[in-house]
């Protein structure tokens, strides 16, 4: 089988991927030069619909309404676009083995592809609780979410067992948003997970306080401090009951399983540094972009790995915007990250910007009986370095960003639980407060 050059390859097809090849078609390419080679059997789409809108029981998200880039308000880039671009989409392929000394990468079917730089974007995939050693954890009925085929799955199991009772197993992002659209689609729904409170990578105690109520309020059942041991099934391999390691024993109809996720290295494994668990690439026209990336966060003279769509997407544009300079023998200036999270769910949204470090100090109306506005400033050596806003109109979040951004002096602590948001705003001139 012979070997096909291309000036520039993308590995990966998830949204770093997408973002990359629009920023390679503004910044000028030429028909053929570009390849992104993905194991997923669609064009490179907003991945966070998978949790939300696509599990909607009405109105729900289907290709091609959510391909990249319309996640940050963009053009949305059918199949076609790649076509008149000149870009070609290989998918369904899995690259398997990549040799940055030879610069080639060699597909599952065995095709090679030699290129002259490549961005290594293949993201993360699941943590699965079989790699934990939990028996019975491959059974039919439990689900796992990443790509297309595994939410398709999760569709049919919701449509096919109406009324059913579900087990979430996991109270993170994907376990939280989860339970959201079970719930909406009708099922009986049990939260559990090892923390004393839900999401404890970022919310403090009392925002998970909050959450946890909304969710009680709305029929989901938390089980807190304990982990899925084990599963019973019946005679025909599917899942009907969830074993916790405090003894306690869980029907379930349907299994989701959202307990973290790991970078897929394994291509470029051992011939790229590695730190923090991702690439910090130091070879010559190898670029790592998202979730695989580990980078200069210059905003706190540290280095880090991130797992999020804003992130992808960024890294990804600027990645690309580095090579083209470099082509021009220009430079650009280093990536200048804001970390920045979001969620939604049922009538909830939040946004956090910055680092939730240091003293939380919480502010607003956070009750599940009026429509919850609250958030949160979290201070470190004096200064203002995270934010963190529930219910935010547009403007109030981008004065959040900026006040993250810019790390000013915090006043007392009785001063902004007094200001709560109206800090934000009147130190960034946006507008007039909500609370």
């Amino acid at each position: 089988m012979g070997e096909k050059y291309y000036k520039y390859v993308i590995v990966g097809g998830g949204v770093a991927a997408g973002y990359a090849a629009r920023e390679f078609a503004n910044l000028g390419l030429q028909p053929g030069e570009l390849a992104i080679i993905s194991k997923e059997a669609v064009a490179p789409y907003e991945r966070p619909a998978l949790s939300k809108a696509y599990l909607f029981p009405e109105g729900a998200a289907r290709l091609p309404g959510f391909h990249v880039c319309v996640g940050s308000g963009g053009e949305r880039l059918l199949p076609e676009w790649y076509t008149k671009k000149g870009i070609d989409l290989i998918l369904g392929t899995e690259v398997v083995k990549a040799d940055v000394a030879s610069k080639t990468l060699t597909t599952a079917y065995g095709a090679v592809y030699k290129y002259g730089t490549t961005l290594v974007a293949t993201g993360s995939t699941f943590i699965k609780l079989s790699d934990f050693g939990v028996p019975d954890a491959d059974a039919h009925g439990i689900y796992y979410l990443r790509e297309i085929k595994e939410a398709d799955a999760l569709v049919q199991a919701i449509k096919t067992k109406k009324d059913a009772v579900a087990v979430v197993v996991g109270g993170g992002y994907i376990g939280l948003e989860l339970a959201a659209v079970l719930v909406l689609n009708k099922l009986k729904v049990t939260m559990v997970y090892p923390g004393p409170w839900c999401m404890p990578r970022l919310f403090t105690t009392h925002i998970a306080s909050f959450y946890e109520g909304y969710y009680k309020a709305k029929g989901v059942t938390i089980v807190k401090g304990t982990v899925a041991s084990g599963f019973e099934t019946d005679q025909h391999g599917h899942v009907k009951l969830v074993k916790l390691k405090d003894g306690r024993e869980l029907p379930a109809d349907i299994v989701v399983v959202g307990v973290g996720a790991r970078p897929v290295l394994a291509p470029f494994k051992g011939q790229l540094a590695e730190e923090k668990g991702g690439f910090k690439t130091n070879v010559p026209d190898v670029y790592a972009v998202g979730d695989v990336a580990t980078f200069p966060l210059k905003l706190y003279s540290d280095t880090r790995r991130v797992e999020h769509v804003d992130h992808s997407r960024k890294s990804a544009i600027h990645a690309v915007q580095a090579i083209k300079a470099a082509e021009a023998g220009n430079s650009i200036p280093e990536y200048d990250y804001l970390p920045y999270f979001y969620s939604r769910s049922f009538d909830l949204s939040w946004q956090f910007y910055g680092d939730n470090v240091g003293e939380d100090v919480v502010f607003g109306r956070d009750n599940t009986t009026t429509q919850p506005k609250f958030g949160a400033y979290w201070i470190k050596d004096g200064k203002i370095v995270g934010a963190f806003l529930e219910g935010g109109t547009p403007e109030e979040n981008k004065a959040l960003a900026k006040l993250a951004k810019e790390q000013p002096t915090a006043p007392s602590k009785e001063t902004l639980l007094a200001e709560g948001l109206n800090f934000a705003l009147m130190t960034n001139r946006v507008g007039p407060p909500n609370l």
